[in-house]
């Protein structure tokens, strides 16, 4: 995996959130943190285990931050997990909390990974990362359909007005925020040759909720998300795509 020297695109925001956590940096507040991620970690578990992958899968968590998917959730699920990431802050506190040897991480630039130097992964899970290098997505794509036959994706709901109007803020432009409306994502996943499984929309709390905001719509979300009509209002999109035959 190599590394490419030029800048992308929100990489001094990626590096300070390498430093002190991507959580810390990106939730208002650590509750809100801690119920996002840790019931969004879980759903996509829970889309790879219904595609099929066991224990012993070997999964690759691309884009991957500061590691803490791939440690504190990949790492309980499954016998080998490679993570790779732009941000060398965020490797850096990947590997040091990495909890065991079959956990890996190499710092590089997925726009400009050679693919045919990759294993064989069994599951590829892309965890809020796509809309980060939207402009290199279609080719990201072709050169996991060559790695691995499956894929979890979470991606912000970019159809959703709030976030929308929040990728406008100081922020967000500074992450480098542009999210995908759902049938577009969709649309480069069947063109590099993969098709949908399992689709899900779930979250009622964009980042940067307020703690109070919070706790007085956190006993809804579950009417949200299992209600049609009203899941428009939820701010995640979960896939589970698998390479056609």
């Amino acid at each position: 995996m190599k590394q490419d020297q030029a800048k992308a695109p929100g990489a001094d925001y990626w590096e300070r959130a390498g430093e002190v956590g991507y959580a810390q940096a990106m939730y208002a507040s650590e509750e809100l943190a801690h119920h996002v991620s840790t019931r969004l970690w879980e759903m996509t578990v829970d889309i790879a285990r219904n595609m099929g992958l066991t224990e012993d899968a070997y999964v690759l968590d691309l884009g991957c931050g500061d590691g803490a998917f791939a440690n504190i959730t990949l790492s309980r699920q499954f016998r080998k997990v490679d993570g790779c990431d732009i941000s060398q802050a965020g490797i850096r506190r990947a590997r040091t909390n990495s909890p065991r040897e079959e956990v890996q991480f190499q710092l590089s630039d997925i726009t400009q990974l050679d693919f045919s130097r990759l294993p064989r992964y069994d599951c590829v899970f892309l965890i809020g990362i796509l809309h980060h290098v939207k402009s290199a997505v279609p080719s990201i794509l072709r050169g996991l359909r060559t790695v691995t036959d499956k894929a979890v994706v979470l991606e912000p709901n970019g159809s959703h007005i709030l976030r929308r109007l929040l990728q406008l803020t100081p922020a967000y432009r500074a992450a480098g925020e542009e999210s995908f409306k759902t049938r577009s994502l969709e649309k480069l996943f069947s063109e590099a040759g993969f098709s949908k499984q399992i689709w899900q929309r779930r979250n009622l709390f964009p980042n940067f909720t307020p703690r109070a905001v919070y706790r007085s719509l956190l006993p809804l979300e579950p009417f949200f998300e299992s209600t049609p009509g009203f899941r428009a209002f939820c701010t995640v999109n979960l896939w589970g795509f698998r390479a056609d035959r």
